[in-house]
């Protein structure tokens, strides 16, 4: 098994269980807006088809990304759930260079919420939560996949899509808030 199977595996179970949005996998995000000398902002996405143009541009390419698609506005591409994927061994590295790319797309997505999902995996290592405080969630599943974990898994994506959307009309000022609180839990 590859890291590019597994992640196909899990497109498509998430797919089955997310009906008001997309899931697709190497899809982009931008990750910054910058202001060029001119006072013009380069948003980096395709001027065709309005999305983020990996590579040359400033976008990233997702594992897994669960999104709308727009066609108004500058973007066509309105990330909800970005989930990342590894399968099997995580590094330290790995979690340093998630953490902040996530931090990267929080800042140009705010309401986008940011995972990450170790196949071949008993636990979740302590350097991931360490290092990957950018994370919103992350899940560590078993290969063959147990039913449980994926179901546990589709169940995530759903809530952080909702979350998304929820964290979205907040920021606009469509829905009056007086208490926000995040929650941590972990299960075996």
């Amino acid at each position: 098994m590859t890291e590019a199977e597994f992640t196909e595996e899990l497109v498509e179970r998430i797919s089955s269980h997310i009906a008001d949005a997309i899931v697709g996998s190497r899809v982009s995000v931008l990750y910054e807006m910058p202001i060029d000398d001119d006072g013009v902002i380069r948003m980096g996405v395709d001027a065709d088809t309005g999305e983020p143009i990996r590579g040359k541009g400033t976008g990233f390419e997702q594992d897994i990304l669960v999104y709308e698609q727009k066609t108004e506005g500058n973007t066509t591409i309105i990330p909800r759930v970005i989930i990342e994927v590894k399968y099997g061994r995580v590094t330290t590295h790995d979690a340093i260079v998630y953490s902040y790319k996530a931090e990267c797309i929080k800042r140009v997505y705010p309401f986008c919420r940011y995972g990450r999902v170790i196949g071949d995996a008993k636990n979740i290592p302590g350097r991931v939560l360490r290092h990957g405080r950018q994370f919103d969630f992350v899940l560590a599943l078993n290969y063959p996949l147990v039913s449980g974990q994926i179901g546990q898994l589709c169940s995530i994506a759903a809530s952080e899509l909702v979350a998304s959307r929820l964290l979205g009309s907040m920021m606009k000022g469509k829905r009056k808030v007086r208490t926000l609180r995040r929650e941590l839990t972990a299960g075996e």
